[in-house]
């Protein structure tokens, strides 16, 4: 996991220093550079289940906010990937094609996705949410939804 603190919630772990699309289980970390690495959440992986497959975007594509960064396929679901902002995929995570199960065991880490230069980061966040709100926001969500993490043993 990426260095920080982080909050466990319902079993489930969030790291305190990331943007958060809660609807969507999705993580953006915002680098030095502007860019935005962006990833799956614990919830996300752990809802998943056991990830088979994942399949990115280019290099060099422009996706919109909302609109798929690639698909990912697993034990228990098949479906896209959401983008959370608008902006140019400028890296995607190679190693996830030989070991795509690197999203279940570091999703904030090593089983990151995209990389992207965002269109408009400084005035539109898109659907993220940061700091304490967006935690307490994600906090929320998972308990009126009744959403737990499970941990696999071994």
């Amino acid at each position: 996991m990426a260095e920080g603190q982080f909050r466990e919630v319902n079993g489930c772990r969030l790291p305190e220093d990331l943007w958060y699309w809660p609807e969507k289980h999705i993580w953006a970390r915002e680098e030095a550079d502007g860019t935005l690495v962006v990833g799956m959440t614990d919830v996300a992986q752990s809802l998943a289940g056991k990830i088979v497959v994942v399949n990115l975007r280019s290099l060099g594509k422009t996706l919109n906010a909302g609109k798929s960064a690639g698909t990912l396929e697993s034990g228990k679901w098949v479906g896209a990937i959401p983008t959370p902002v608008s902006g140019e995929v400028i890296a995607v995570n190679e190693r996830l094609r030989s070991d795509p199960s690197l999203v279940n065991r570091d999703p904030y880490g090593e089983g990151w996705l995209i990389r992207v230069r965002p269109a408009n980061w400084g005035e539109d966040h898109g659907n993220l949410v940061g700091g304490e709100a967006g935690l307490r926001q994600y906090q929320e969500q998972l308990e009126a939804s009744g959403i737990r993490c499970q941990r696999e043993e071994g």
